[in-house]
């Protein structure tokens, strides 16, 4: 009777085992095709902010008396606060914002104060796609991880298929379902490789360097992180908090404009501003570079100082500053972002093929997995279901914004549970495993 037992009670263990097993593969494939998803999305944030920002004035062009203007005003609001950024009008994006720690503010062409801004979707968006609307520093490192499983399936995907380049363009559209996702799959991946990998890279390198600067900051600077970032965005002087008459930025915005002109300035930053202790910086764009902005460093008279040398420092330096216009496509102008949307979609449908490969594949094996193939389309439905529906909700209740994640997250999970519930269907096995007779 005993050897009966166990032989008997490890198999519905042993089953109960392989469905977690299962459940853990579509639960980590559902959360990369949510973070793809959004990341194609994200490519156009700036048209998207753009759209959402069209009831607001349109600034050209901030002038440096006007940037100074915006700052004092921006000070008078939060006095206290410890840093102080302007963002300046570019080509891309026609409005000038005033920021501190606390609040986010238009202003208009020479520096007055107008409404707060308020682009509810475009944040949940960029919040969904960094963090996974997760704790900030917690999220990233999620999503990095995800980016290193994206990667590693790539290389594994090219290294376990040694004839995908000599057949890159074969498609046996007579074969069977499964060869038809096979080549479907296949080619895709060969035609997009360029994007999917190194999107992937540049993706898990954001997010990796906030593990590896926590770990560092703690072995090496005495739990600063901040300071394994400072060769790459510069280091901040010791505090000095006597009050002080503000920077003049007036007299860096010259600067940058008579020396740099080639240059476009994207933001000023102030590092707490209104104190002895104070440091300006002025982010500007070197046109024709994949770096996003070299940083002029200047002290609290307006004097120049030196550059953190993103655009002419070390490899290294350079390649750190290059990553994100690499990953988000932020090169090129609007012929590379709808070329990135296009790489994008094709990444979706590789992700797609690949779990309906391997539903074709456990069916052929007699163990249909027909609860979560549904599951799984649920994901594939439900994902830009809920896109559109909290972009509904950000456009008809302005005050959604705090919630669009949760409502995001609760219609997920809703729709994927009436996918699931569905009534089962009849499939025709001989039609998915066999080629067809036409």
């Amino acid at each position: 009777m005993m050897d009966i037992d166990q032989q008997v009670l490890p198999q519905p263990l042993a089953k109960r085992a392989l469905s977690a097993h299962h459940l853990l593969g579509i639960a980590i494939s559902a959360v990369l095709y949510i973070i793809c998803f959004s990341g194609t999305v994200s490519v156009f944030k700036e048209e998207i902010q753009l759209w959402e920002q069209s009831g607001e004035q349109a600034v050209t062009f901030l002038s440096s008396e006007a940037a100074q203007l915006a700052a004092q005003n921006g000070m008078s609001i939060d006095p206290n606060t410890a840093h102080l950024f302007i963002h300046m009008p570019t080509e891309q994006n026609h409005r000038a914002i005033v920021e501190t720690d606390n609040k986010e503010i238009y202003v208009d062409r020479d520096g007055n104060l107008g409404p707060e801004v308020d682009r509810p979707w475009s944040d949940f968006l960029i919040d969904l796609h960094y963090y996974l609307h997760l704790p900030k520093s917690f999220g990233m490192i999620v999503v990095a991880i995800f980016g290193v499983f994206l990667f590693a399936m790539s290389v594994t995907g090219f290294m376990a298929h040694p004839n995908i380049f000599k057949d890159a363009f074969a498609f046996r559209r007579s074969k069977s379902e499964q060869i038809k996702q096979v080549d479907l799959h296949n080619r895709l991946a060969v035609w997009t490789a360029p994007f999917h990998i190194s999107n992937s890279l540049t993706g898990a390198m954001i997010g990796l360097a906030v593990l590896s600067a926590a770990a560092i900051g703690t072995l090496k600077y005495d739990g600063h992180a901040e300071a394994v970032f400072e060769p790459v965005f510069g280091a901040e002087p010791e505090v000095d908090s006597t009050p002080t008459p503000l920077a003049n930025i007036i007299q860096a915005l010259n600067f940058v404009a008579s020396k740099h002109s080639s240059t476009v300035p994207l933001f000023v930053i102030l590092h707490d501003p209104g104190t002895r202790g104070q440091y300006l910086q002025i982010m500007s764009e070197h046109p024709r570079r994949l770096i996003y902005a070299e940083k002029y460093n200047f002290n609290g008279n307006g004097d120049f100082i030196d550059t953190v040398g993103s655009a002419d420092g070390h490899l290294g330096q350079q390649i750190a500053d290059s990553v994100y216009k690499v990953h988000f496509g932020q090169f090129g102008g609007l012929p590379v972002k709808l070329a990135f949307g296009i790489f994008g979609i094709s990444l979706l449908y590789i992700i797609h093929a690949g779990m309906r490969i391997y539903f074709i594949k456990r069916m052929a094996k007699g163990h249909p997995s027909q609860n979560l193939e549904r599951s799984w389309m649920g994901i594939i439905c439900g994902v830009p279901a809920m896109f559109l529906f909290t972009l509904a909700i950000s456009l008809v209740v302005p005050a959604a914004d705090t919630s669009l994640g949760i409502i995001f997250w609760i219609g997920l999970v809703v729709i994927v549970i009436g996918f699931a519930l569905r009534p089962r269907r009849r499939t025709n096995l001989r039609q998915d495993l066999h080629p067809s007779r036409d």
